[in-house]
């Protein structure tokens, strides 16, 4: 170890939780530049900027050559962090297309390393990467690493659940790290365990503490109805939990905590499925309609739409757009963005901008408003690098730098 500082870049920083867990891991690292092309996410971004970094509102495909790209980063990065879009390889939603522009993006974050040559960088994405392939045939991962060998980078890659490493979440992900120097490095090793791992792991989960469970991540903060909550509000109750007070930290305030406007008849829905009712299962007049199917019950299968995270269970993955998702532990409405924040390890001083919500960029530009098109608050929850995981990775990361 030197006394050196490891200067990071975050690309497609969204709101920032990859590269707040690098500042926050108690290492020598600097961030030195954060890019991110969407609006409400660079707003986000700036109202979190305690270090002062620059923060670039720009699209990556603007900076098309050495010379953008070099103009473009106040320092020479020693590590590069990002996740490029995910949702053209994602195994959410409908099959997707192998020609989404979206499944380029990583050329571009290949161009910036290739031109920056930091001697590491970390690119996060999603599982379904690595089965995904091209209108040729071609696995992608497989494009993707050669890509960045033939940049001068040997390649490992990690597939980590972030739930493995503290965030009270299952959440699968890959990460594919380079090293400029010929290094194969492993992936970190993890703090916690899953309750169903415990056999697997023949007694060694004594070595690891459990994995924290939804109420010890959000059981402190202030029960609310459906409609409630401000903006900006206080504490109610004390930290109830180790992971409650590390998050609130000198928190006098709560950010971001307020709940969807149900109907009656939603919040009714709710209480029944608190009671363990399941969807299928409910009343047809509590049952999803059509939307504006004058009221003719929906076919459509909602497996993963009202999913009640139960008290003592590890949270479902976060998706990008889960306001319609998840049923509170023990209140009759979805859970709000603070929420969501807390079960993706967000700390408490964190502030999420830009609308809670945000309607489809289909009927956006149904409406002739797709200049509104911008991710909401849950969008760029869901769609962030936990702050837990980014961290252990920062961590263990100082010493192949």
């Amino acid at each position: 170890m030197t006394d050196k500082i490891f200067n990071v870049l975050d690309l497609f920083a969204g709101a920032g939780g990859f590269g707040l867990g690098f500042t926050s891991s108690g290492c020598d690292y600097k961030l030195i530049c954060s890019l991110e092309i969407d609006k409400w996410a660079v707003e986000t971004l700036q109202a979190n900027n305690t270090d002062n970094h620059l923060v670039i509102h720009n699209d990556i495909r603007e900076f098309d050559t050495p010379e953008k790209i070099k103009s473009a980063c106040p320092e020479k990065p020693d590590i590069i962090i990002g996740g490029p879009p995910c949702q053209g390889f994602s195994l959410a939603g409908p099959t997707k297309d192998p020609n989404d522009p979206r499944n380029s993006l990583f050329k571009n974050y290949v161009q910036w390393v290739s031109v920056l040559k930091p001697k590491v960088f970390v690119m996060e994405n999603v599982r379904g990467l690595l089965t995904r392939e091209n209108d040729q045939g071609e696995k992608v991962i497989e494009i993707i690493q050669q890509a960045f060998r033939e940049v001068g980078y040997t390649i490992n890659i990690w597939e980590l659940n972030a739930a493995h490493f503290g965030v009270p979440q299952s959440r699968e992900r890959i990460f594919i790290v380079g090293h400029s120097n010929g290094v194969i490095i492993p992936p970190p090793k993890r703090t916690h365990y899953l309750p169903e791992e415990t056999k697997k792991l023949n007694g060694s989960a004594k070595l690891l503490k459990q994995a924290i469970p939804v109420i010890d991540a959000i059981g402190d903060l202030p029960e609310l109805k459906a409609g409630e909550g401000e903006e900006i509000s206080a504490y109610s109750k004390d930290a109830l939990s180790d992971y409650q007070t590390a998050l609130r930290g000198n928190q006098r305030k709560i950010y971001n905590h307020v709940t969807m406007a149900h109907t009656k008849r939603m919040v009714k829905r709710y209480e029944e499925i608190l009671k363990g009712v399941k969807i299928d299962e409910l009343s047809d007049d509590l049952k999803v309609r059509k939307r504006n199917g004058n009221g003719v019950l929906s076919e459509t299968g909602y497996s993963s739409n009202y999913r009640h995270l139960k008290p003592e269970m590890i949270s479902f993955t976060i998706p990008a757009s889960f306001y319609s998702n998840f049923v509170h532990p023990t209140q009759p409405r979805n859970i709000t963005s603070r929420e969501a924040a807390r079960l993706q390890s967000f700390p408490d001083s964190y502030i999420f901008k830009g609308k809670r919500t945000q309607i489809s960029s289909k009927l956006l530009k149904q409406l002739g408003k797709e200049d509104e098109n911008h991710l909401s608050q849950y969008n760029q929850i869901g769609n962030a690098v936990p702050p837990l995981l980014s961290k252990a990775i920062a961590k263990h990361l100082v010493k192949y730098l």
